[in-house]
Formats: structure tokens, sequence, C-alpha cells
């Protein structure tokens, strides 16, 4: 009986996803990315999204109003787009619809809006599910709007690229993302994977070959992945326990540097690899990468400076895993004759500042706060809603 069910359920959500929009006509213009005739480029970051096919409403609408608001030239999705866990339960039958409809619930989003999307996996994306990654990029790559790749697929992991971002004439390469996969879980070491060396000899190749097209010149660059690396604990304070606001990692204690902080919070010890593949260090040779933007950790929103390079942790949108007041996406603004840039987050709470109905849907599906709270701020939600509908 049971059996029969699961091949019931297959069949209605390949329907179902088999009746999902082809989306709009391609967005990219001319196929690739260009400074505006100001000579601005904004992204919008958005990290752990991390739910499945019954996405929150909560998120898919902050997702579609972070869009309108930031008005941005790209979308980057750091990684944990999907919850792997949440997209079904081992059977490939059952599990690639299931992935489809989950991507499908934010990629109509940006299809709709008509802004190009890049996009790298996390550590959850894959998980417990019978949908490979690689599977998974052909789904983006259904897209008009999508413009990642996997443009070596005999490195390691899935979802290793770059961007080139040419200049406002479009005569030249004038910036450079770079998009990484920063793999899910170590096997061999234990704890969580990292970037591995055939990946890192591909990016300082490509890295080298852009700088021989610009007459020498490293080509000023940011690179978007996943987890963080290892050095963020190098960029931090420790401090003795018991120090206030400190967060703890494998028996030592950590706070911000106030000398190379340039804003926001460390709320939980960030979750890197054990193993140092030389990544960081390899950037710092290169000498093209300004800043470093990543996801995994939910509830930090730091930007520090380490050697000459920003390690940036953007908050989770995620209400299907845990959070806190962070919850939100961030703008990154660059200039194609300024290697400066600069950035800030659109959170939830400030979005919807002094919408009541917005304030409560918040606490209500925050996992963070207490139960009975929970259930208050529900009700609230609904007879506001409900009030908001009939004053209409």
């Amino acid at each position: 009986m049971k059996k029969s069910l699961s091949l019931m359920l297959a069949l209605v959500l390949c329907i179902g996803a088999l009746l999902i929009p082809a989306g709009a006509a391609d967005v990219n213009g001319n196929g690739k990315l260009q400074f505006n005739k100001d000579g601005s480029f904004r992204i919008l970051q958005i990290s752990d999204i991390q739910d499945g096919p019954a996405l929150h409403p909560i998120v898919k609408d902050f997702i579609r109003d972070a869009v309108k608001e930031a008005d941005p030239d790209l979308v980057v999705l750091t990684g944990d787009n999907i919850g792997g866990p949440s997209c079904g339960i081992g059977v490939e039958a059952i599990d690639t619809p299931f992935v489809k409809i989950a991507i499908d619930k934010y990629m109509s989003i940006f299809e709709e809006a008509g802004v190009p999307v890049a996009m790298v996996f996390g550590n959850h994306d894959d998980q417990n599910i019978a949908v490979s990654k690689e599977e998974q990029m052909e789904m983006y790559q259904s897209y008009s709007c999508f413009i990642g790749n996997d443009d070596n697929s005999e490195l390691y992991g899935c979802g290793t690229y770059n961007l080139p971002i040419y200049s406002s004439d479009g005569s030249k390469i004038a910036y450079n993302l770079w998009m990484i996969d920063s793999n899910a879980f170590d096997e061999v070491n234990g704890g969580y994977d990292y970037v591995h060396q055939d990946q890192l000899d591909w990016y300082v190749k490509t890295s080298n070959e852009l700088k021989a097209q610009n007459g020498g010149n490293p080509v000023p660059s940011m690179m978007f992945q996943h987890i963080i690396v290892p050095e963020i604990y190098d960029a931090l304070n420790e401090v003795p326990a018991g120090t206030e606001g400190a967060v703890e990692r494998d028996g030592k204690y950590y706070v911000l540097n106030p000398e190379n902080t340039v804003s926001g919070e460390l709320n939980e010890a960030p979750c890197p690899s054990k193993t140092n593949s030389g990544q960081f260090e390899t950037l710092i040779q290169q000498d093209d990468v300004v800043a470093m933007f990543f996801g995994h950790d939910h509830v930090n929103t730091f930007r520090v400076n380490y050697k000459g390079i920003d390690l940036v942790n953007t908050p989770g949108v995620t209400f299907n895993s845990y959070g806190n007041d962070c919850r939100g996406a961030r703008i990154i603004d660059i200039n194609e004759n300024d290697t400066s840039y600069n950035t800030s987050i659109i959170f939830y709470k400030e979005l919807y500042k002094g919408d009541e109905a917005a304030e409560q849907r918040f606490i209500a599906f925050g996992s963070e706060n207490e139960f009975l709270d929970r259930v208050s701020a529900f009700f609230k939600y609904l007879f506001l809603k409900a009030v908001s509908i009939i004053s209409l």
C-alpha cells in the first residue's frame, strides 16, 4: 500500500513539475554581464534558503520584495539553496520532481523579475537525496535568467566557474566574479569539505589568462562560495572564556577584531573545513580578489579584512532552519573604475518595519522564538491579514 502511494505521489509531482512555466524571454541580451552607463553594477547575494518544495511563503515573499528593493543587476545564490533532506527520501522518482519544484519556488521569482542569476552549491543541496548537483545544475540551466555553468566537469565538485563583467562600453573585461563550489562534507578527515587542488589550479590558470588580457594587470575580482575559509580564525581575536559576546570553537573563544572589522556581527562560531587546502594563500598570490563572500553560518553578518582581502559573511534567509533577527540579503555595489565597493544588508525586520502583520509573521515562523510567543504571533498575524483583506 505504501509503495502504491509513493508511486502515485511521484506521478502527481512529475505532472506538476511539467506544468511549471518555462519562463520569459532571455534576459541576458548579448549574453554577458556589463557595467551600467554610469559605471555601476549591483549584486544581490541571497544565501541559505535551505527549504523544499513547500518553500515557506514568508521566505518567498521576502526574496521577491528584496529583489524589488535592491533592483540588482545580478543575483548570486551562495549555497544551501535547497535543503536536501526537505526534498525527498533518497528515491530518484520521488526526489527529482521534489527538487525541481523546490528550485522553481525561487527561480521563478528571478525569471519574472528579469534579473540574471548565478549560483554555487552548499553542503545541503544534494544531502540525503537521489539528485546530484550535476542534475540540479541542469535544472537551473532550464531558466533563461540563469547564467551559471559547470566550467569544467572534470573538476572536483560541480559549479566552479567565473563570470566576467564587461566595461560600460563593452570593450573589455573590467571586473570578474569567481563562483566556487566549496563542496559538502570531507569523507576523509571529517567535518566540512574544502576547495580542492584541481579547482585551485583552474582558478590560477583562468586568473592568469584574464591578467594577460588586461595588459599584465590582475582583473579586480570577487569570489563567492558557501563555506568560509579557515583563515577566518586568524582574522578574529582569541579571548578568555566568559568574554562577553565570544563564540566558542574547539575549546577556544573568539570575538571580532575591532582593528580589521568593517561592519557586522559575529553571532556564531564560523564553520570552515578542518583541512586548509591553501585556497586563501593562493588568492593572495594571484592578487586579484578584493573580497570573498560566504553563507553557511546563518547568523553572522561580518565584514572583516585579512591580509588585504575582505571576508564577508551573509546571513541566511531560511525559516526552515535556524536563524535570528539578522535574516536578510546582501547588496554589493561595485564600480568599473574603482576596486573599492559598498555593501549593506536588507534585513527582513528593516524591510518590513512598521508593517505589524509582517512583524508578527516573523515571530510566528522563527524557530528561535518561544513556542507560546510563536502561537500568539501566528494568530495576531492571521487577524491582521484578515483585517487588511476586509478593508480593501
